[in-house]
């Protein structure tokens, strides 16, 4: 028996599992995938979340972004510039393999498993029931993404909303010619977005409008318009699952993070950074519940410990509604150059949006 089931390797769970095996808890970690796994994911690393890895992941980056071009539906495009990275870029796959390896490394214990029947929550722990066995411990953490199977057995069962947004990898010949890039023209409700590495180019549209249709043909039209080709290689779509900050992430011992939680903010669909940090913080709650000196349960510690995260996605959640309402007028005003000289200096230096806002950090 466990202390704590993780379901869910990617960065919130493996996240998780390194903050309580430094606690010294033993922890079971469960996915339905072998690693290494090509997950969808622009595997764009926020410089908040590089802050956040209780790890060095710097080997594993591909390029850092010191440089991004927005472009309105104008026609005009503004280009931003820090001395600081305003974006990691990695490979998702990498990522997940060399954060699970880490865990791995500190004792976590790793599991394949298929499907999860039940889950069963008592006042002494959890039980779990899966095609590969059944498995105890004395809570659990759900940061399986945005289709999470824990969150169906969390009472309550909150409806997130879900983006949605497809991407492929360009091979090119130069991918160090291009310029990270939010495109907001030719598509209503969202953009394009080109991020280069080091081999290759990642493309993608995202948006925001929850029952938006995205054909694939407009990807590669964008992809011949902007990049000369449209030879798209591994063109896959997923959700992004947002709306989280309303809901009560988990309850008694089990926790939600991550996407599975509805973390992930609705203006550019960025998950990561609220992924890892309310995985740490989920972590906090069960060991503060089992050794802190405190009657109440790990859910409502957690519940607690969210008030920057709740904060940060309720405001990005009313932005979104009006950044999205109105783009053109939005990125006029991202156009003077104090706003958008602001926002940059924050950004890169791993500022939370609010704190941004605030005008904390300057």
């Amino acid at each position: 028996m466990a202390d704590v089931i993780i379901v869910g390797a990617g960065p919130a769970g493996t996240a998780a599992a390194f903050a309580l095996l430094s606690g010294g808890f033993d922890v079971l970690i469960l996915d339905r995938h072998r690693f290494p796994w090509k997950k969808p994911c622009a595997g764009g690393i926020t410089p908040k979340a590089f802050r956040l890895f209780p790890y060095d992941i710097k080997n594993i980056v591909r390029r850092e972004c010191r440089s991004v071009k927005i472009s309105s539906g104008s026609g005009r495009s503004l280009a931003i510039k820090t001395q600081k990275p305003l974006c990691y870029m990695v490979k998702r796959q990498e990522l997940d393999t060399f954060s699970l390896n880490k865990a791995i490394e500190l004792g976590g214990d790793f599991r394949k498993i298929g499907k999860i029947y039940n889950i069963c929550q008592t006042d002494s722990g959890v039980r779990i029931h899966t095609d590969s066995g059944r498995f105890r411990a004395g809570y659990l953490i759900g940061a399986d993404g945005a289709n999470s199977i824990v969150r169906k057995f969390v009472p309550g069962n909150p409806v997130f909303q879900k983006k949605i947004a497809i991407e492929a990898d360009v091979k090119l010949d130069n991918p160090g010619k291009y310029t990270m890039e939010f495109d907001f023209t030719g598509i209503r409700h969202g953009y394009f977005w080109i991020f280069p590495r080091d081999d290759h180019i990642n493309i993608g549209i995202y948006c925001f409008d929850a029952g938006c249709r995205i054909k694939t043909a407009r990807l590669y039209e964008y992809a011949a318009r902007k990049l000369g080709t449209d030879n798209l290689e591994s063109l896959r779509g997923y959700p992004i699952c947002t709306g989280g900050y309303r809901f009560a992430p988990g309850s008694g011992r089990i926790l939600l993070a991550g996407d599975a939680a509805g973390f992930a903010e609705p203006v550019l669909g960025e998950g990561i950074y609220f992924a890892l940090k309310s995985a740490i913080l989920a972590a906090g709650a069960v060991m503060e519940s089992e050794y802190g000196k405190t009657d109440s349960c790990a859910g409502t510690i957690y519940c607690k410990k969210l008030d920057q995260i709740r904060a940060d996605l309720r405001l990005c959640s009313i932005a979104s509604k009006f950044f999205y309402g109105f783009p053109g007028l939005w990125l006029e005003m991202l156009r003077i150059f104090p706003v958008h000289e602001k926002f940059a200096r924050g950004y890169s230096k791993g500022l939370s949006i609010s704190s941004i806002l605030r005008g904390r950090g300057f």
